[in-house]
């Protein structure tokens, strides 16, 4: 199977398409803030994100599930990676800059994944937040572990 995707990669530089980078960003205290898949380091190594990042996912038992990172890369990376998405940057900084109960409103250039998928259904519930996520298909609206679209994919 890896051998199938370098070839398609290779095909795709030798025709000089370029991927759109996954870019997320809400209004946050009247200034839009723009998060792009991978980014955000400084962030996403500080103390406040860390320290709720932990919470949420020891709270949820929350595991990520690395099968949708297309790329032959290590276990730990993929986790990296997947984690890394602009969907839950963007949630994360959200949880930490807005108030105890107020809706979190996400837009996304992509479609989001079925693992970001999975993961924001677990924080609505986990931090008893309002989610709305916007991507190319519709409005996922969570709340308390459920979402609008009824999982349909």
């Amino acid at each position: 199977m890896w051998e199938s995707v370098r070839t398609v990669r290779e095909l795709i530089e030798k025709l000089g398409m370029k991927k759109e980078a996954g870019c997320s960003w809400l209004h946050v205290k009247s200034k839009i803030h723009t998060f792009v898949a991978g980014g955000s380091n400084e962030f996403r190594n500080s103390s406040e994100y860390k320290k709720v990042w932990k919470r949420l996912m020891e709270e949820a038992g929350y595991v990520p599930d690395t099968d949708v990172v297309l790329h032959d890369v290590s276990e730990e990376t993929r986790a990296i990676w997947v984690c890394g998405h602009s969907e839950r940057i963007a949630t994360m900084f959200a949880l930490i800059n807005t108030g105890l109960g107020m809706p979190i409103r996400i837009t996304k250039n992509l479609r989001v994944c079925l693992e970001c998928h999975f993961w924001v259904k677990i924080v609505s519930k986990v931090a008893g937040r309002v989610i709305v996520l916007r991507d190319t298909n519709c409005f996922h609206h969570f709340k308390d572990g459920m979402c609008s679209c009824k999982d349909y994919w």
